[in-house]
């Protein structure tokens, strides 16, 4: 079996870029094992995991039992994806097995945890027109889980400008103020949205650079929430600022910072992705019965648990300034006086390196 060491998005752990999700410790002592599969291909990814595992039995204490790796596994898992168009299967995948070695701790084992996984290219990647089927047989023909996605696609980021700035400050009628970025996206056929910000920055020690990066989760649209072709965001001023500062290091031997660059991210799912996060929500009601979504099949009826969905990613990325004339800037040059000068960050000992600030003499540029 091979192993995995480099980072890489999990099925389960994808989920997250929607919503936090909750393990639930499941026995079933006299029950047949459940199958648990959860896959969401992305036709902007190369390598794509199906993760697989099953309810576990016996009478041992639960807790202690999803401590137990091997509890959750079949004994045999053979996995097939095929390629759909119209009607016609244009490619299959036999998906490998392998070990993947950063699993948050938690109720169940960890780190390690094993999935399955099969790889495009950049030349042959999946389609956005095509249907996927997922077959896994299960202990070499007990029984058979199967589910079927049409792909995520057609998300388009129309604002900002891909020429422009980020702008997290005002100067209307000569009063500077924060404001608010608008982050749009065509929202394509997906029924779920979820938009982040990814901003970079280095610190300084002795003037070697280390770069520091946070995410900013802007929000998340769901079901009826998305309405028309497009969907919008706004990233508030004031939180850019007090984000950076609540994610600096604190440590007196930084002698310097700059900001270095900014991505925006949306990330798309289907209907049934949809349906699956807002049913998994937690509840509000006293009522302990709730519905359950899934679009997997066993062949033997005995149920399964999760999905086999699809996804979209597109991004922006803007670094602190492009090195041609005009010398366009990440953020604006409001934002950046904001950052080295302003009642939030001005004494965090950000400046700027922009050509412009330094043929100017700006009092904020780096030493």
């Amino acid at each position: 079996m091979k192993i995995l060491r480099f980072i890489y998005l999990l099925p389960i752990a994808l989920l997250l870029l929607f919503t936090s999700c909750n393990e639930e410790i499941t026995s079933n002592p006299d029950a047949k094992q459940i199958p648990v599969v959860f896959g969401l291909l992305d036709a902007t990814d190369s390598v794509h995991f199906i993760k697989i595992t099953r309810t576990f039995s016996g009478t041992n204490n639960a807790i202690n039992v999803a401590q137990i790796e091997d509890s959750s596994y079949f004994d045999q898992v053979d996995v097939t994806v095929e390629e759909v168009l119209m009607n016609q299967v244009t490619r299959t995948w036999t998906l490998k097995d392998t070990t993947i070695t950063n699993k948050e701790p938690g109720a169940f084992y960890s780190p390690n945890q094993k999935c399955y996984y099969f790889e495009t290219t950049a030349a042959a990647p999946l389609k956005t027109n095509a249907t996927y089927r997922m077959k896994a047989i299960i202990n070499n023909g007990e029984f058979t889980v199967t589910g079927e996605t049409a792909m995520t696609g057609g998300l388009g980021i129309t604002n900002p400008n891909p020429l422009g700035s980020f702008n997290f400050m005002s100067a209307a009628n000569g009063v500077v103020s924060y404001t608010n970025q608008t982050c749009k996206v065509n929202n394509g056929n997906a029924k779920i949205m979820d938009a982040r910000l990814t901003v970079y920055f280095d610190e300084y020690f002795n003037g070697n650079p280390v770069e520091k990066s946070f995410v900013w989760k802007l929000g998340e649209l769901n079901g009826d929430d998305i309405q028309g072709t497009s969907s919008t965001f706004l990233a508030n001023g004031k939180n850019f600022f007090e984000l950076i500062k609540s994610n600096v290091t604190n440590d007196p031997t930084i002698n310097k910072r700059q900001f270095t660059k900014i991505t925006l991210t949306f990330t798309g799912g289907t209907d049934d992705l949809s349906k699956y996060i807002l049913i998994n929500k937690p509840s509000n009601s006293l009522a302990q019965n709730k519905p359950t979504f899934t679009n997997l099949i066993s062949s033997d009826g005995r149920g399964a648990i999760g999905l086999f969905s699809s996804r979209f990613k597109v991004s922006q990325t803007k670094i602190k300034w492009q090195n041609f004339p005009p010398y366009t800037r990440g953020i604006d040059k409001n934002s950046v006086i904001e950052l080295c000068t302003g009642p939030i960050t001005g004494n965090l000992l950000f400046c700027s390196d922009h050509p412009t600030d330094i043929a100017n003499g700006e009092s904020f540029v780096c030493q």
